[in-house]
């Protein structure tokens, strides 16, 4: 059974300053765990890889933390995690807020200054000051001074990116207005299980498919709207062309309806938690304005996880934060079945949207578990099957 609910992280050696035990500041966060040993074994995985990781229990708490970084600013924190998700594989990483044992000398690089010593000013008397004299100047032996030639800067070359220019247009059905929330999906077939993902209503570049067909399937994914999917050729994709000569591809999007679901391509939680990440609060955001605008919705939402193994894990209690997680507030758990797990992300999506102002008697949840897997359990991809999706069940 793994017992790693959290993270890894890359950053060199840092010096030290002290730092008083009662001041709370920020921990560049890459695990957290019930189990000592599983968290010493961690920082000892993390420190034979070259990285300076450290771990301690909150004061106070029952969870040991496993960090790279402790320091009293936020901003320093807030860089390095955003760094270590952007560059490394480790996309989990977070910052935790509070104080943990043992942790006196945070690692926080020490720029010592040395004080200027003032330079002497010789003081200058009545008698002792100097007599300047000013020569006169032969107007024809001058030489007239010559302007500098001003170099002329050259503008860089831009370079267009491989692949042809494209502007993904969707259009509402209902209001014929352009929606610029969402994703569009570019894939080679519509049984691909690899895609590529772009925004809506921004110039991308694409390159040419590598089926025969010379052609790629669109799936539109925006929340409160029906998916839409169409063929693009690639070779003649559109008349319409746009300032930098993308073609520009239309496609309608009817609003949701009975019996539609809704995929999320930013609803994510932390590892074997029930804590939403902070990207998911823009898409949730969209299902509480699709709710208030047509009262007569009620959805259902299910809960899924990466497996159908007992895992260890960490569920939000009744003070918890939806989008952070808190050790003194959530709720550990040594050993939770997947559908109990894929249950509480449900309750805790519903739970959001409640806090917004839907009516709770509008909305229901099911846990499945790990039994509907959108990719294999194992891969490179299998994170992405920890999710949740909403159904219309009545309109």
């Amino acid at each position: 059974m793994r017992h790693l609910i959290l993270f890894f992280l890359f950053i060199t050696g840092l010096s030290f300053t002290s730092y008083s035990q009662q001041t709370k500041h920020f921990y560049a966060t890459i695990g957290v765990f019930i189990k000592e040993s599983n968290a010493k074994n961690l920082a000892e995985k993390a420190n034979q890889q070259g990285y300076a990781a450290r771990y301690g229990q909150k004061v106070n708490g029952n969870l040991y933390y496993v960090y790279v970084l402790s320091t009293d600013d936020k901003p320093v924190a807030e860089a390095l995690v955003a760094k270590l998700r952007a560059e490394t594989e480790y996309k989990l990483a977070w910052i935790f807020n509070g104080l943990l044992e043992g942790d006196t000398t945070p690692n926080v690089p020490v720029i010592e200054t040395k004080p200027i010593e003032p330079t002497p000013v010789p003081v200058v008397t009545p008698a002792e000051t100097p007599v300047i004299s000013t020569p006169k100047i032969d107007s024809a032996a001058t030489t007239p001074i010559q302007k500098p030639i001003e170099k002329v800067e050259e503008k860089p070359v831009v370079k267009k990116p491989a692949g042809k220019a494209f502007y993904f247009k969707l259009i509402s059905e209902k209001d014929g207005s352009e929606i610029k929330s969402g994703e569009v999906h570019i894939m080679e077939s519509s049984t691909a299980t690899q895609y590529q993902s772009f925004k809506p209503g921004e110039v991308v570049y694409l390159a040419a498919p590598k089926n025969k067909n010379g052609t790629y399937t669109i799936a539109t994914q925006v929340p409160g709207y029906a998916q839409a999917t169409v063929n693009l050729d690639y070779q003649n994709p559109a008349e319409t062309k746009g300032a930098s000569e993308e073609a520009i591809i239309e496609i309608a999007v009817p609003k949701a309806k009975k019996g539609d679901y809704i995929d999320f391509a930013n609803v994510k939680f932390f590892k074997n938690s029930s804590i939403l990440q902070p990207v998911s609060q823009g898409e949730l955001d969209g299902v509480v304005d699709l709710l208030k605008e047509n009262l007569n919705y009620k959805i259902k939402i299910h809960g899924h996880v990466n497996g159908t193994q007992d895992r260890e894990s960490f569920t939000r209690g009744p003070n918890s934060s939806f989008f952070a997680t808190s050790p003194s507030a959530d709720v550990a758990h040594k050993k939770m079945s997947a559908k109990d797990l894929s249950e509480a992300r449900a309750e805790c999506v519903r739970d959001y949207l409640v806090s917004q102002g839907i009516d709770k008697e509008r909305i229901s949840v099911k846990g499945e578990g790990g039994r509907i897997p959108l990719y294999p359990t194992g891969g490179t991809l299998g994170l992405l099957n920890d999710r949740v999706e909403i159904e219309f069940v009545k309109h």
